[in-house]
C-alpha cells in the first residue's frame, strides 16, 4: 500500500468552503470546536474503515476455509487409520486432527458474516444518532470496532495459514492461490490500528465501565455495559457462583442463552480482576497483557451474541437452523477449549478440571458432526471458481486434473516454447557451472 500527502503553497480555501460541521475556523484564523460536539467524532471515519474491514475478513476467510476443505474431502490419504471405514484411503477430512484445525475455522467464517452484517447495522444506527446530535452511542461503537477489527482479522490472517498448513505441500504451490492471497492480507493485523494497540482501546473503555459502576455513577445503556450490569453488581463480582457456571457442559451447548451468558461472565470478571490490580497499584505498562485478553473475552461474547441474534432471523421450521445452530455451538465450545485457563481461573464459579474435559469430549464429537455438513458449508458461501483461483479449490472436485492442466500451461513446459526456454536457460545458467572447470583452463591459457 503506497500513501502520500497534498502540499498546498499559496492556496486560500474561502472560509465557505471549508467543512466546518464540527470544527470551525473564525475569521481570523482561531479554530474552534462547539461546545455540544464529541471530540472523539471524528472516530467515526475510523470506525467506518473498520467496519469494512471486519466485512472484508469475513470473505477473505471464507476462500481460505473454501479451498482447505475442498482440497481436504478429495485428497485421500492411508487406509483404515480414520475410524469411518471407506474403500481404499481415507478423505484426509476425516482424520481428527485435520477436522480440529479446519471445522472451527468454518463456524468461526460464519460467526463473521453475522457480526459484518449486524455490526454494519449497529454503525448505521449509531450514526443515525450522531447526526441527530446524539454523541453517546459514539464511544461504545469505537471501543467495539476496535475488538472486532482485532479478532477478525487475527483469525482470518492466521486461518488463511492453518489453511495451507492443511493442504500439505500442495498449499504451499502457486496453484494452490492461499501464498500471494496470505501475503496480501496479511497487513490487515496491522494498518488502520495494529491489533495490539487497538485492544488496548476496547479493555480501557470495558474497564472505564467497571470503575463507574463502582463509583455508583450512571453510564450508558449498550451491549457492553449489560454484560457488566448482569454479572458485576456494583461493578464487584457476586459471592456465589452464577447458576450456569455450574451446569454440566452438555446441557450449556443445548442452551444458547447459558452460553452467551458464561461468555459473557468469563470476560465480565477479567475485567474485575483487572480493575482490582491496577487499583491495587498495577501500572498501565503491567497491565497490557491482561488487557490483550480482555479485549479477546470481550470480542468472544460479541461475536457469539451477534451470531446468535443473527440466527434468530430464520424462520422457526427452517432447514438451516439444526446446522446453522451447531457451528454455534462449536464456536461455543471452540472458545471454551482454547482458553480453558480463564474457565479455571475464575474467582468465582470456577470450572473443575472434569468440566473441561467435558468441553474437550464434546467438541470433537460437534466437531464429527459438522464435518457430515463441511462441504456444503463451504459451497454455500458461494466463491466462484474465477475469484478463489485455485486448482485444491474447484468447485468440480477435479483437484490433480486442474493442477496438471495449469502446469502445462506454464510456457516452460508448454511443446511449442518448452524447448527454447530450456535451450536458452541451459545455456545461461546451467552450462557455465557444468564447464566452469573447462572455462578455468581455458582463462589461464
Amino acid at each position: 500500500m503506497d500513501n502520500g500527502f497534498l502540499l498546498l503553497d499559496h492556496v486560500r480555501v474561502p472560509r465557505l468552503n471549508l467543512l466546518q460541521r464540527y470544527i470551525t475556523v473564525a475569521q481570523g484564523g482561531r479554530v474552534s470546536r462547539p461546545k455540544n460536539v464529541d471530540p472523539k467524532v471524528a472516530y467515526g471515519t475510523m470506525v467506518y474503515v473498520r467496519t469494512q474491514i471486519v466485512r472484508n475478513m469475513s470473505q477473505v476467510l471464507a476462500k481460505a476455509t473454501t479451498t482447505a476443505i475442498r482440497y481436504a474431502a478429495v485428497r485421500r490419504q492411508f487406509s483404515g487409520k480414520a475410524d469411518k471405514r471407506v474403500d481404499g484411503e481415507s478423505p484426509v477430512l476425516d482424520y481428527g486432527m485435520v477436522q480440529h484445525r479446519l471445522i472451527p475455522l468454518l463456524a468461526q467464517n460464519y460467526a463473521m458474516f453475522a457480526t459484518s452484517q449486524a455490526f454494519a447495522a449497529h454503525y448505521a444506527e449509531s450514526m443515525a444518532e450522531l447526526n441527530r446530535g446524539n454523541f453517546g452511542p459514539l464511544k461504545e461503537l469505537h471501543a467495539t470496532a476496535c475488538g472486532l477489527k482485532r479478532w477478525t482479522s487475527d483469525v482470518a490472517i492466521h486461518g488463511i495459514d492453518t489453511c495451507r498448513h492443511a493442504c500439505g505441500g500442495h498449499g504451499f504451490s502457486q496453484f494452490s492461490g492461499l501464498n500471494e492471497f496470505f501475503g496480501n492480507q496479511y497487513p490487515n493485523i496491522i494498518w488502520e490500528g495494529d491489533n495490539y494497540v487497538l485492544s488496548q482501546q476496547t479493555a480501557r473503555f470495558v474497564l472505564t465501565q467497571v470503575n463507574a459502576l463502582r463509583a455508583g455513577k450512571q453510564i450508558a445503556d449498550n451491549q457492553t455495559t449489560q454484560y457488566l450490569r448482569a454479572h458485576l453488581p456494583g461493578g464487584h463480582l457476586p459471592k456465589t457462583a452464577p447458576a450456569f457456571t455450574q451446569m454440566p457442559v452438555a446441557d450449556l451447548a443445548s442452551n444458547s442463552e447459558a452460553q452467551l451468558q458464561l461468555l459473557g461472565f468469563r470476560a465480565a470478571s477479567m475485567a474485575a480482576e483487572l480493575a482490582d490490580s491496577m487499583a491495587a497499584g498495577q501500572s498501565h505498562n503491567r497491565s497490557l497483557v491482561a488487557m490483550q485478553r480482555l479485549c479477546d473475552a470481550h470480542s468472544d461474547y460479541i461475536v457469539a451474541s451477534y451470531f446468535r441474534r443473527h440466527l434468530r432471523t430464520l424462520a422457526p421450521a427452517s432447514p438451516l437452523a439444526p446446522t446453522l445452530n451447531k457451528l454455534a455451538t462449536l464456536l461455543f465450545l471452540y472458545v471454551l477449549e482454547q482458553h480453558s485457563a480463564d474457565l479455571l481461573r475464575l474467582t468465582v464459579g470456577a470450572f473443575s478440571p472434569a468440566q473441561i474435559s467435558e468441553v474437550e469430549l464434546l467438541l470433537a464429537q460437534v466437531i464429527e458432526e459438522v464435518r457430515e455438513q463441511a462441504v456444503p458449508l463451504v459451497d454455500a458461501l458461494g466463491i466462484t471458481d474465477l475469484r478463489l483461483n485455485s486448482a485444491l479449490g474447484r468447485s468440480d472436485g477435479k483437484v490433480y486434473e486442474n493442477y496438471l492442466e495449469w502446469a502445462m500451461e506454464d510456457p516452460l513446459n508448454r511443446e511449442d516454447t518448452g524447448n527454447a526456454i530450456r535451450k536458452q536457460w541451459f545455456e545461461k545458467y546451467y552450462k557455465p557451472v557444468l564447464h566452469a572447470a573447462k572455462n578455468k583452463r581455458d582463462a589461464r591459457l
